[in-house]
């Protein structure tokens, strides 16, 4: 039970809800607009996804327990013996998904990948510079859903004709409608990296690490945390009058109440463990109650089919 507890402490599995959810709300998406739905393709995807989400997080607690001199959970040859049997079974497991569901997929996984590694790895990790935020929001709030929705009802396809021509077709409307669906997931996550970044600011100039916060100071960054949630309930209030997603969506616009109260928390103080997780607990009060929404609209309508 120890080994075990060790485990998932060294990939931080309680922070995975940061790509649960957005895969969660993009077969939910796919099911409410589409009804399509293909298990093989969706659980290799998820396990590939959880896989690599905690390879990134194994690779970043192993460079920075070397770096802080803090006690590691594992020697060094055991943290990259973990590290490369979990990035290997990602890959396997991408590359079979690839082979059944198309370029497109390996396209995106490319990217996912690169940035994956490169965000804590390498001479300037992405998460070391002003981009962290975006790259994190784009990873985890667009790429994720968008997988989820082209494994099960394919929006793009690339064709190649004897290897001199490419063919790229798109359905631009129902991208369209699944860029205002994942702009919450984009603002939520990167908020959890901003707020991060804001309460390490004093810190993060001790050892020369050049964050958001860092570039802009602490309030024009507060400020930006403020805007990010309120460009949230913007795009979930269009998403649902746009109809792509269920109309009783607007409910969540009502979790306004609490996410403000642990907004102003954070704009009082800015402390990584006594206002930090109120990040977190905002992703949650935002991405559980609009994931469930989807998919309750998503069971109705496949109810009413029947």
């Amino acid at each position: 039970m120890r080994y075990i507890k060790n485990f998932l402490d060294f990939v931080e599995i309680r922070t995975k809800i940061a790509s649960v959810f957005p895969f969660l709300v993009g077969v939910g998406y796919v099911l409410y607009n589409f009804a399509s739905f293909k298990p093989r393709q969706t659980l290799i995807f998820f396990a590939a996804m959880l896989l690599f989400d905690m390879t990134t997080t194994a690779i970043n607690n192993h460079i920075g327990h070397r770096q802080t001199g803090r006690s590691p959970h594992y020697s060094a040859a055991v943290s990259l013996a973990i590290i490369a049997a979990m990035l290997l079974s990602a890959a396997v497991l991408g590359l079979y998904l690839v082979s059944i569901s198309g370029i497109v997929i390996l396209l995106v996984g490319i990217f996912c990948f690169a940035i994956g590694i490169t965000y804590t790895f390498g001479p300037l990790p992405i998460s070391r510079t002003p981009f962290g935020e975006l790259f994190s929001g784009l990873v985890m709030g667009v790429c994720i859903p968008f997988i989820a929705v082209q494994i099960n009802n394919p929006i793009i396809d690339i064709s190649l004709y004897n290897f001199s021509r490419v063919i790229i077709g798109a359905e631009w409307a129902e991208l369209l409608a699944l860029g205002l669906v994942v702009v919450p997931l984009i603002c939520c996550i990167a908020n959890i990296m901003l707020a991060n970044n804001i309460c390490d600011v004093e810190e993060d100039l001790r050892i020369k690490r050049y964050t958001l916060p860092v570039y802009i100071g602490v309030e024009k960054s507060l400020r930006l945390y403020g805007l990010l949630y309120l460009a949230a309930y913007l795009f979930i209030a269009i998403a649902a009058i746009a109809r792509v997603v269920p109309l009783f969506t607007l409910a969540v616009l009502f979790t306004c109440i609490p996410v403000r109260k642990n907004i102003l928390r954070l704009m009082e103080l800015q402390d990584k463990k006594r206002s930090f997780p109120t990040a977190v607990l905002n992703f949650l009060l935002i991405c559980v109650p609009y994931a469930a929404c989807i998919w309750l609209g998503s069971l109705l309508q496949l109810l009413s089919i029947n």
